[in-house]
């Protein structure tokens, strides 16, 4: 008994030195960053590079002043409204897109041939340079908004929103994520037992209720992981909008690029930039409470937790009571 001990107190020590490069990188370049951040923004930094922080109470100055001159300031409360509204335009169509062709793609009575091709077609866009992939269809979208315009008589303000930059981000965002969306869905299905189907199929099910009553309920863990992905990719979204030219950034400004011109703009106001940053961890770690209350938390569990407890502080006052009783 004591040699097996020994063996698994011997195995278990090199778990630990395994994960120290990890726990070494994690700290280095993640957690020191973050606690960075944290405390500078509670701090006056205004040129980075030529001041040190200075704790705001030191000099005088209220210690959420910095989250108020962010909360006032137009440019924020114009970068927070479009990175939702491109967070929404983009995720729906995008989603829509992606789960319909994932189930036409694993759809065993279809029998579609060169399934290999179209997976690969719809994942290419992901490794492209997004600069290569913006020009194609802003020249696409050029052509055929001329077409149409040549053609059928059609006029320029016909197009006004399909010719703008707000459009070609939201479609670029979708043709960007969409193929790894797509490719995330069809692992999520592909990983449902066919006896499942089958199953739902001697029923008399049809596609969309076997969709929405057996494909989504069975693939949540991987819904889980595609929400959790997309929430970091919407609301951290700054390459496709900053890919249209600083010029029009004002006008499609989002969260993320209102931190960097904050960061590294000529004035170098760290200390709003941190506290933006900190605003944007509220906002991630708000949506992930959701996306865990929906698709990790286990109802039956918090509920036998809750009866539980119920029965124990019910337990707790009958001893009470039958003390008071006894005392009496």
């Amino acid at each position: 008994m004591k040699k097996n001990r020994s063996i698994e107190k011997h195995y278990s020590k090199w778990g630990y030195i395994f994960i120290i490069p990890f726990v070494v990188i994690f700290t280095i370049y993640n957690f020191w960053p973050m606690a960075s951040t944290i405390y500078y923004a509670f701090c006056d930094l205004r040129h980075a590079l030529k001041n040190d922080p200075v704790f705001l109470p030191l000099i005088g100055e209220p210690l959420n002043r910095n989250f108020v001159e962010v909360f006032e300031s137009t440019s924020f409360k114009d970068a927070f409204k479009n990175t939702f509204i491109f967070f929404f335009a983009a995720t729906i169509p995008e989603w829509i897109l992606a789960f319909w062709l994932a189930a036409v793609m694993t759809d065993r009575r279809l029998k579609l041939k060169g399934r290999m091709i179209f997976k690969t077609a719809f994942f290419l866009p992901n490794i492209i340079p997004v600069d290569v992939t913006g020009s194609v269809v802003t020249i696409i979208v050029m052509i055929l908004t001329a077409a149409m315009m040549n053609g059928f008589g059609v006029t320029d303000q016909d197009f006004e929103f399909f010719t703008s930059m707000r459009f070609f981000i939201i479609v670029m965002t979708v043709l960007l994520h969409f193929g790894i969306t797509f490719i995330y869905a069809i692992a999520g299905i592909t990983g449902i037992p066919t006896e499942v189907f089958e199953a739902a199929e001697i029923d008399g099910a049809n596609r969309v209720q076997i969709f929405f009553h057996v494909t989504i309920p069975c693939m949540k863990p991987m819904m889980f992981f595609i929400t959790v992905v997309t929430l970091v990719d919407g609301l951290g979204a700054m390459d496709v909008p900053s890919m249209f030219g600083m010029d029009l950034m004002r006008r499609n400004l989002t969260l993320m690029q209102y931190i960097e011109n904050q960061a590294w703009s000529a004035s170098s106001i760290f200390d709003r930039a941190s506290a933006a940053s900190i605003i944007l961890l509220g906002i991630h770690v708000f949506f992930a409470t959701i996306v865990y209350f929906i698709f990790i938390r286990d109802k039956d569990e918090a509920k036998l937790r809750k009866l539980m407890r119920k029965e124990r502080r019910e337990a707790k006052r009958i001893e009470k009571a039958k003390q008071a009783l006894s005392e009496g």
